[in-house]
Protein backbone atom coordinates (compact mmCIF):
# COMPACT_ATOMS: atom_id res chain seq x y z
CA UNK A 1 0.00 0.00 0.00
CA UNK A 2 1.40 3.40 -1.00
CA UNK A 3 1.94 5.91 1.78
CA UNK A 4 2.20 9.66 1.39
CA UNK A 5 5.34 10.52 -0.57
CA UNK A 6 5.01 14.30 -0.48
CA UNK A 7 5.26 16.74 -3.36
CA UNK A 8 7.14 15.52 -6.45
CA UNK A 9 9.35 18.63 -6.60
CA UNK A 10 11.28 19.26 -3.39
CA UNK A 11 12.84 22.65 -2.66
CA UNK A 12 16.47 22.40 -1.52
CA UNK A 13 16.77 25.94 -0.21
CA UNK A 14 16.49 25.99 3.56
CA UNK A 15 13.99 28.17 5.41
CA UNK A 16 14.14 29.51 9.00
CA UNK A 17 11.31 27.13 9.91
CA UNK A 18 13.30 24.14 8.66
CA UNK A 19 16.42 25.27 10.52
CA UNK A 20 14.42 25.58 13.75
CA UNK A 21 12.99 22.10 13.21
CA UNK A 22 16.35 20.54 12.29
CA UNK A 23 18.10 21.80 15.41
CA UNK A 24 15.24 20.71 17.65
CA UNK A 25 15.12 17.23 16.09
CA UNK A 26 18.89 16.89 16.49
CA UNK A 27 18.68 17.83 20.17
CA UNK A 28 15.60 15.74 20.96
CA UNK A 29 16.88 12.57 19.31
CA UNK A 30 20.44 12.95 20.60
CA UNK A 31 19.15 13.27 24.15
CA UNK A 32 16.93 10.24 23.66
CA UNK A 33 19.85 8.16 22.41
CA UNK A 34 22.27 9.27 25.15
CA UNK A 35 19.85 9.14 28.07
CA UNK A 36 18.24 5.84 27.14
CA UNK A 37 20.77 3.76 25.23
CA UNK A 38 24.38 4.93 25.56
CA UNK A 39 25.44 3.29 28.84
CA UNK A 40 27.44 6.52 29.22
CA UNK A 41 27.01 6.97 32.97
CA UNK A 42 25.57 5.30 36.05
CA UNK A 43 22.46 3.34 35.11
CA UNK A 44 19.08 3.57 36.82
CA UNK A 45 17.24 0.59 38.24
CA UNK A 46 15.16 -0.37 35.22
CA UNK A 47 12.56 -2.04 37.45
CA UNK A 48 11.62 1.38 38.86
CA UNK A 49 10.90 2.61 35.33
CA UNK A 50 9.24 -0.52 33.90
CA UNK A 51 5.74 0.93 33.63
CA UNK A 52 6.96 4.11 32.00
CA UNK A 53 9.24 2.78 29.24
CA UNK A 54 8.36 4.32 25.87
CA UNK A 55 8.62 2.45 22.54
CA UNK A 56 12.18 1.86 21.35
CA UNK A 57 11.77 1.01 17.68
CA UNK A 58 12.53 4.58 16.57
CA UNK A 59 15.87 4.91 18.38
CA UNK A 60 18.97 5.38 16.22
CA UNK A 61 21.12 3.01 18.25
CA UNK A 62 21.79 -0.66 18.89
CA UNK A 63 22.79 -0.39 22.56
CA UNK A 64 20.57 -2.03 25.16
CA UNK A 65 18.15 0.04 27.24
CA UNK A 66 20.25 1.83 29.87
CA UNK A 67 18.49 4.89 31.36
CA UNK A 68 21.02 7.24 32.94
CA UNK A 69 20.97 8.44 36.53
CA UNK A 70 23.99 10.59 35.71
CA UNK A 71 26.14 11.20 32.64
CA UNK A 72 29.91 11.00 32.33
CA UNK A 73 32.14 13.78 31.03
CA UNK A 74 33.65 12.47 27.78
CA UNK A 75 33.39 9.69 25.22
CA UNK A 76 34.39 9.11 21.63
CA UNK A 77 32.03 10.25 18.88
CA UNK A 78 33.05 7.17 16.93
CA UNK A 79 31.03 4.06 17.65
CA UNK A 80 32.70 0.66 17.77
CA UNK A 81 31.58 -2.51 16.07
CA UNK A 82 30.43 -5.23 18.44
CA UNK A 83 28.75 -8.38 17.15
CA UNK A 84 28.10 -6.60 13.82
CA UNK A 85 26.44 -3.68 15.60
CA UNK A 86 27.57 -0.10 16.24
CA UNK A 87 27.70 0.65 19.98
CA UNK A 88 29.23 3.32 22.23
CA UNK A 89 32.89 2.61 22.98
CA UNK A 90 32.98 2.17 26.76
CA UNK A 91 36.78 1.97 26.71
CA UNK A 92 36.81 5.68 25.76
CA UNK A 93 34.57 6.86 28.61
CA UNK A 94 36.06 9.48 30.93
CA UNK A 95 34.11 8.75 34.10
CA UNK A 96 34.16 12.21 35.64
CA UNK A 97 30.67 13.38 36.66
CA UNK A 98 30.32 17.12 36.12
CA UNK A 99 27.52 19.02 37.83
CA UNK A 100 26.91 21.31 34.86
CA UNK A 101 26.45 18.54 32.28
CA UNK A 102 24.16 16.56 34.59
CA UNK A 103 22.09 19.61 35.49
CA UNK A 104 21.71 20.47 31.81
CA UNK A 105 20.83 16.85 30.98
CA UNK A 106 17.95 16.89 33.47
CA UNK A 107 16.85 20.36 32.35
CA UNK A 108 16.79 19.11 28.75
CA UNK A 109 14.54 16.23 29.76
CA UNK A 110 12.25 18.60 31.66
CA UNK A 111 12.06 20.96 28.68
CA UNK A 112 11.13 18.02 26.43
CA UNK A 113 8.13 17.34 28.67
CA UNK A 114 6.57 20.47 27.16
CA UNK A 115 6.86 18.83 23.74
CA UNK A 116 5.73 15.31 24.63
CA UNK A 117 2.70 16.39 26.63
CA UNK A 118 1.19 17.50 23.29
CA UNK A 119 0.71 13.83 22.39
CA UNK A 120 -1.69 13.05 25.24
CA UNK A 121 -4.74 12.87 22.96
CA UNK A 122 -2.80 12.22 19.76
CA UNK A 123 -0.46 9.26 20.20
CA UNK A 124 -0.31 7.13 23.35
CA UNK A 125 3.13 5.68 22.60
CA UNK A 126 4.62 9.18 22.16
CA UNK A 127 2.94 10.41 25.32
CA UNK A 128 4.73 7.59 27.15
CA UNK A 129 7.89 9.67 26.71
CA UNK A 130 6.28 12.34 28.87
CA UNK A 131 5.64 9.83 31.65
CA UNK A 132 9.05 8.18 31.27
CA UNK A 133 11.03 11.44 31.25
CA UNK A 134 9.08 12.75 34.26
CA UNK A 135 9.96 9.64 36.25
CA UNK A 136 13.57 9.61 35.03
CA UNK A 137 14.13 13.31 35.84
CA UNK A 138 12.86 12.67 39.37
CA UNK A 139 15.17 9.64 39.76
CA UNK A 140 18.14 11.66 38.47
CA UNK A 141 17.56 14.54 40.87
CA UNK A 142 17.20 12.16 43.81
CA UNK A 143 20.49 10.58 42.76
CA UNK A 144 22.23 13.97 42.59
CA UNK A 145 21.03 14.88 46.08
CA UNK A 146 22.24 11.55 47.48
CA UNK A 147 25.56 11.16 45.65
CA UNK A 148 26.75 14.44 44.08
CA UNK A 149 27.11 16.58 47.22
CA UNK A 150 30.07 17.03 49.53
CA UNK A 151 30.13 17.06 53.33
CA UNK A 152 28.91 20.68 53.38
CA UNK A 153 25.86 19.65 51.33
CA UNK A 154 26.70 21.54 48.12
CA UNK A 155 26.90 19.96 44.69
CA UNK A 156 30.43 19.19 43.47
CA UNK A 157 32.00 17.34 40.56
CA UNK A 158 32.74 13.67 41.22
CA UNK A 159 34.76 10.77 39.83
CA UNK A 160 33.08 7.38 39.42
CA UNK A 161 35.22 4.82 41.27
CA UNK A 162 32.56 2.11 41.39
CA UNK A 163 33.91 -1.44 41.56
CA UNK A 164 32.71 -3.19 38.37
CA UNK A 165 32.47 -6.50 40.24
CA UNK A 166 30.40 -5.47 43.28
CA UNK A 167 28.69 -2.62 41.36
CA UNK A 168 28.32 -0.74 44.64
CA UNK A 169 28.32 2.96 43.76
CA UNK A 170 31.45 4.74 44.95
CA UNK A 171 32.10 8.36 43.96
CA UNK A 172 35.08 10.52 44.87
CA UNK A 173 35.09 14.34 45.07
CA UNK A 174 37.01 16.08 42.26
CA UNK A 175 39.34 18.91 43.21
CA UNK A 176 37.51 21.52 41.16
CA UNK A 177 36.57 25.05 42.29
CA UNK A 178 33.17 25.47 43.91
CA UNK A 179 30.66 26.93 41.46
CA UNK A 180 27.67 29.04 42.51
CA UNK A 181 26.33 28.90 38.96
CA UNK A 182 26.20 25.08 39.08
CA UNK A 183 24.08 25.28 42.24
CA UNK A 184 21.75 27.67 40.40
CA UNK A 185 21.45 25.29 37.47
CA UNK A 186 20.28 22.49 39.75
CA UNK A 187 17.99 24.89 41.61
CA UNK A 188 16.19 25.33 38.29
CA UNK A 189 16.08 21.58 37.68
CA UNK A 190 14.54 20.77 41.08
CA UNK A 191 11.96 23.53 40.71
CA UNK A 192 11.06 22.63 37.11
CA UNK A 193 10.66 18.99 38.11
CA UNK A 194 8.33 19.94 40.98
CA UNK A 195 5.91 21.42 38.43
CA UNK A 196 5.37 17.92 37.01
CA UNK A 197 4.97 16.17 40.36
CA UNK A 198 2.08 16.03 42.80
CA UNK A 199 1.35 16.41 46.51
CA UNK A 200 4.26 15.72 48.90
CA UNK A 201 6.79 15.09 46.13
CA UNK A 202 5.97 18.40 44.52
CA UNK A 203 6.50 20.28 47.79
CA UNK A 204 9.68 18.36 48.58
CA UNK A 205 11.33 19.25 45.26
CA UNK A 206 10.11 22.85 45.34
CA UNK A 207 11.40 23.34 48.89
CA UNK A 208 14.75 21.85 47.95
CA UNK A 209 15.06 24.39 45.11
CA UNK A 210 14.28 27.22 47.52
CA UNK A 211 16.86 25.92 50.00
CA UNK A 212 19.44 26.53 47.27
CA UNK A 213 17.99 29.98 46.63
CA UNK A 214 18.33 30.80 50.35
CA UNK A 215 22.05 30.10 50.03
CA UNK A 216 22.35 32.82 47.37
CA UNK A 217 20.60 35.31 49.65
CA UNK A 218 22.83 34.42 52.59
CA UNK A 219 26.03 34.71 50.53
CA UNK A 220 24.91 37.71 48.50
CA UNK A 221 28.03 39.77 49.24
CA UNK A 222 30.31 36.91 48.14
CA UNK A 223 28.40 36.67 44.86
CA UNK A 224 29.45 40.20 43.91
CA UNK A 225 33.10 39.08 43.96
CA UNK A 226 32.65 36.20 41.50
CA UNK A 227 34.66 36.17 38.26
CA UNK A 228 32.96 37.41 35.11
CA UNK A 229 31.84 34.12 33.58
CA UNK A 230 30.48 32.60 36.79
CA UNK A 231 28.64 35.80 37.73
CA UNK A 232 27.14 36.10 34.25
CA UNK A 233 25.92 32.50 34.29
CA UNK A 234 24.55 32.87 37.82
CA UNK A 235 22.52 35.89 36.74
CA UNK A 236 21.18 34.01 33.73
CA UNK A 237 20.14 31.02 35.83
CA UNK A 238 18.44 33.29 38.39
CA UNK A 239 16.50 34.86 35.52
CA UNK A 240 15.42 31.39 34.38
CA UNK A 241 14.36 30.60 37.94
CA UNK A 242 12.26 33.75 38.02
CA UNK A 243 10.66 32.82 34.70
CA UNK A 244 9.58 29.49 36.19
CA UNK A 245 8.61 30.69 39.68
CA UNK A 246 7.53 34.32 39.05
CA UNK A 247 8.84 35.05 42.55
CA UNK A 248 9.54 38.78 42.97
CA UNK A 249 12.33 38.08 45.46
CA UNK A 250 14.11 36.04 42.79
CA UNK A 251 13.70 38.84 40.25
CA UNK A 252 15.11 41.36 42.70
CA UNK A 253 18.24 39.27 43.30
CA UNK A 254 18.71 38.65 39.57
CA UNK A 255 18.59 42.41 38.90
CA UNK A 256 21.01 43.12 41.75
CA UNK A 257 23.47 40.56 40.42
CA UNK A 258 23.16 41.90 36.89
CA UNK A 259 23.74 45.50 38.04
CA UNK A 260 26.86 44.35 39.87
CA UNK A 261 27.98 42.43 36.82
CA UNK A 262 27.39 45.43 34.56
CA UNK A 263 29.30 47.78 36.87
CA UNK A 264 32.28 45.45 37.25
CA UNK A 265 32.63 43.85 33.85
CA UNK A 266 30.94 45.80 31.08
CA UNK A 267 32.03 49.43 31.19
CA UNK A 268 31.31 51.43 28.03
CA UNK A 269 34.64 50.84 26.30
CA UNK A 270 35.26 47.16 27.10
CA UNK A 271 32.40 45.32 25.39
CA UNK A 272 34.15 45.25 22.03
CA UNK A 273 37.08 43.39 23.62
CA UNK A 274 34.89 40.70 25.19
CA UNK A 275 34.83 37.23 23.61
CA UNK A 276 31.93 36.27 21.36
CA UNK A 277 30.83 33.55 23.78
CA UNK A 278 30.76 35.89 26.79
CA UNK A 279 29.10 38.66 24.78
CA UNK A 280 26.39 36.21 23.74
CA UNK A 281 25.73 35.15 27.34
CA UNK A 282 25.52 38.81 28.40
CA UNK A 283 23.08 39.42 25.53
CA UNK A 284 20.79 36.59 26.65
CA UNK A 285 21.05 37.87 30.22
CA UNK A 286 19.97 41.37 29.27
CA UNK A 287 17.26 40.20 26.87
CA UNK A 288 15.72 37.72 29.31
CA UNK A 289 15.68 40.26 32.13
CA UNK A 290 14.22 42.88 29.79
CA UNK A 291 11.43 40.48 28.82
CA UNK A 292 10.39 40.23 32.48
CA UNK A 293 11.07 43.79 33.66
CA UNK A 294 10.82 46.06 30.57
CA UNK A 295 13.70 48.14 31.96
CA UNK A 296 14.92 50.27 29.08
CA UNK A 297 18.59 50.09 30.14
CA UNK A 298 18.50 46.32 29.53
CA UNK A 299 17.09 46.82 26.04
CA UNK A 300 19.79 49.41 25.36
CA UNK A 301 22.50 47.00 26.46
CA UNK A 302 21.20 44.07 24.42
CA UNK A 303 20.92 46.30 21.33
CA UNK A 304 24.49 47.52 21.88
CA UNK A 305 25.79 43.95 22.15
CA UNK A 306 23.90 42.89 19.03
CA UNK A 307 25.48 45.79 17.13
CA UNK A 308 28.96 44.56 18.14
CA UNK A 309 28.14 40.96 17.25
CA UNK A 310 26.65 41.95 13.91
CA UNK A 311 29.81 43.90 13.07
CA UNK A 312 31.72 40.64 13.48
CA UNK A 313 29.63 39.05 10.73
CA UNK A 314 31.73 38.67 7.57
CA UNK A 315 29.35 39.18 4.65
CA UNK A 316 31.90 37.91 2.11
CA UNK A 317 32.26 34.54 3.83
CA UNK A 318 28.84 34.50 5.56
CA UNK A 319 30.32 33.66 8.93
CA UNK A 320 31.63 35.00 12.23
CA UNK A 321 34.91 36.77 11.53
CA UNK A 322 37.94 36.17 13.74
CA UNK A 323 41.22 38.08 13.65
CA UNK A 324 44.23 35.82 14.10
CA UNK A 325 47.91 35.68 13.19
CA UNK A 326 47.83 31.92 12.64
CA UNK A 327 46.72 30.08 9.52
CA UNK A 328 43.75 28.57 11.31
CA UNK A 329 41.01 30.00 13.50
CA UNK A 330 39.52 27.84 16.25
CA UNK A 331 35.74 27.94 16.61
CA UNK A 332 34.12 26.41 19.69
CA UNK A 333 30.68 24.87 19.34
CA UNK A 334 29.38 27.17 22.08
CA UNK A 335 30.41 30.38 20.36
CA UNK A 336 29.10 29.17 16.98
CA UNK A 337 25.71 28.16 18.40
CA UNK A 338 25.34 31.14 20.72
CA UNK A 339 26.24 33.58 17.95
CA UNK A 340 23.91 31.87 15.49
CA UNK A 341 21.11 31.73 18.07
CA UNK A 342 21.23 35.49 18.58
CA UNK A 343 21.08 36.11 14.84
CA UNK A 344 18.22 33.60 14.58
CA UNK A 345 16.36 35.36 17.39
CA UNK A 346 16.83 38.78 15.76
CA UNK A 347 15.68 37.37 12.43
CA UNK A 348 12.49 36.17 14.11
CA UNK A 349 11.79 39.40 16.00
CA UNK A 350 12.98 41.95 13.44
CA UNK A 351 13.69 40.87 9.86
CA UNK A 352 15.39 44.13 9.02
CA UNK A 353 18.28 43.36 11.38
CA UNK A 354 19.19 39.93 10.03
CA UNK A 355 17.58 38.79 6.79
CA UNK A 356 16.47 35.24 5.97
CA UNK A 357 19.15 34.85 3.31
CA UNK A 358 21.90 35.93 5.72
CA UNK A 359 20.56 33.53 8.34
CA UNK A 360 20.50 30.55 5.98
CA UNK A 361 24.02 31.27 4.72
CA UNK A 362 25.31 31.62 8.29
CA UNK A 363 23.65 28.33 9.24
CA UNK A 364 25.07 26.51 6.24
CA UNK A 365 28.60 27.72 6.99
CA UNK A 366 28.60 27.67 10.79
CA UNK A 367 26.57 24.55 11.44
CA UNK A 368 26.52 22.37 8.33
CA UNK A 369 29.73 23.04 6.38
CA UNK A 370 31.85 23.48 9.50
CA UNK A 371 31.28 19.85 10.46
CA UNK A 372 30.62 20.91 14.06
CA UNK A 373 27.74 18.41 14.03
CA UNK A 374 29.31 14.97 13.79
CA UNK A 375 26.14 13.23 12.62
CA UNK A 376 22.44 13.99 12.18
CA UNK A 377 19.84 11.55 13.53
CA UNK A 378 17.46 9.91 11.08
CA UNK A 379 14.24 11.67 10.15
CA UNK A 380 10.97 10.15 11.46
CA UNK A 381 9.48 7.55 9.14
CA UNK A 382 6.40 8.34 7.04
CA UNK A 383 4.35 6.34 9.53
CA UNK A 384 5.52 8.43 12.47
CA UNK A 385 3.09 11.15 13.64
CA UNK A 386 6.06 13.48 14.27
CA UNK A 387 6.60 13.58 10.50
CA UNK A 388 3.40 15.63 10.09
CA UNK A 389 2.70 19.27 10.81
CA UNK A 390 0.52 19.72 13.91
CA UNK A 391 0.76 15.89 14.35
CA UNK A 392 -2.10 15.45 11.88
CA UNK A 393 -1.42 12.53 9.54
CA UNK A 394 -2.54 13.54 6.08
CA UNK A 395 -0.72 14.22 2.82
CA UNK A 396 -1.09 18.01 3.10
CA UNK A 397 0.76 18.02 6.43
CA UNK A 398 3.66 15.75 5.46
CA UNK A 399 6.96 17.46 6.26
CA UNK A 400 9.93 16.99 3.96
CA UNK A 401 12.99 15.22 5.31
CA UNK A 402 14.75 18.59 5.20
CA UNK A 403 12.72 19.59 8.28
CA UNK A 404 14.72 17.04 10.29
CA UNK A 405 18.22 16.69 8.87
CA UNK A 406 20.66 17.84 6.21
CA UNK A 407 20.96 15.75 3.00
CA UNK A 408 22.56 12.32 3.31
CA UNK A 409 25.35 13.34 0.92
CA UNK A 410 26.84 15.62 3.58
CA UNK A 411 30.10 14.41 5.09
CA UNK A 412 28.77 14.81 8.62
CA UNK A 413 26.21 12.02 8.23
CA UNK A 414 28.54 9.05 8.68
CA UNK A 415 26.65 6.07 10.07
CA UNK A 416 29.20 5.05 12.71
CA UNK A 417 29.17 8.30 14.67
CA UNK A 418 27.08 9.66 17.54
CA UNK A 419 24.72 12.58 16.71
CA UNK A 420 25.84 15.75 18.45
CA UNK A 421 28.26 18.68 18.53
CA UNK A 422 32.04 18.46 18.40
CA UNK A 423 33.70 20.69 20.98
CA UNK A 424 35.52 22.72 18.30
CA UNK A 425 36.52 22.94 14.64
CA UNK A 426 39.29 24.82 12.84
CA UNK A 427 38.87 27.15 9.87
CA UNK A 428 41.56 27.83 7.25
CA UNK A 429 40.72 31.15 5.62
CA UNK A 430 43.15 30.78 2.69
CA UNK A 431 41.59 27.43 1.76
CA UNK A 432 38.11 28.48 2.92
CA UNK A 433 37.56 25.15 4.65
CA UNK A 434 36.89 23.73 8.10
CA UNK A 435 38.74 20.85 9.72
CA UNK A 436 37.80 18.47 12.52
CA UNK A 437 40.70 17.51 14.79
CA UNK A 438 39.35 15.73 17.87
CA UNK A 439 36.33 13.44 17.79
CA UNK A 440 35.61 13.74 21.51
CA UNK A 441 32.01 13.82 22.73
CA UNK A 442 31.89 16.31 25.61
CA UNK A 443 28.68 16.07 27.63
CA UNK A 444 29.19 19.57 29.10
CA UNK A 445 29.22 21.18 25.66
CA UNK A 446 26.44 19.09 24.17
CA UNK A 447 23.81 19.26 26.91
CA UNK A 448 24.40 22.99 27.28
CA UNK A 449 23.66 23.50 23.58
CA UNK A 450 20.78 21.01 23.51
CA UNK A 451 19.15 22.95 26.34
CA UNK A 452 19.61 26.27 24.52
CA UNK A 453 18.00 24.88 21.37
CA UNK A 454 15.04 23.18 23.09
CA UNK A 455 14.43 26.17 25.36
CA UNK A 456 14.25 28.52 22.35
CA UNK A 457 12.14 26.07 20.33
CA UNK A 458 9.55 25.70 23.10
CA UNK A 459 9.18 29.49 23.37
CA UNK A 460 9.13 30.23 19.62
CA UNK A 461 12.23 32.41 19.99
CA UNK A 462 13.72 31.23 16.69
CA UNK A 463 10.56 30.77 14.64
CA UNK A 464 6.95 31.70 15.42
CA UNK A 465 5.03 28.43 15.09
Amino acid sequence: MLRYIGPFFKMNKLTPEQIDSQLFHLSKESIKSIVMFSNFGIIADVNKLTHNIPPTNDINTTNKFSPLLCVYKKASFKLKNKNDMNVWNENKFKKDINISSNAYMTLCILELLEYYKNFKKVDKSKFNYYKFYTKLAKEQLEFYAAYLRNEEGVFVDKKDCTDPITEKIKLKDKETPFSFSNQALLMNAYYKCSLHLENEEQEEFKNFAYDIFKMFKEYKEELYELPMQDLSKLCLFLSLFYEASMDEEVKSLALDIFDCFADNYIPEDSLKFTSTENLSIIYFNAQLLYTHTKLFKLKELSDKIFFILKKNYDENYSMLYKTTDSKESKYNASELLLYFSIMFYKNNTNNNEFEDEELVQLYENHIINSGIICKWPDAPSLGDIERYRNFEENSANLLEEQFFKVPESSENNCGNFIPGFLKSVYYNRSKNEFKQKKLDFDSRENFNLFFLIIYCYNRNLFFEK
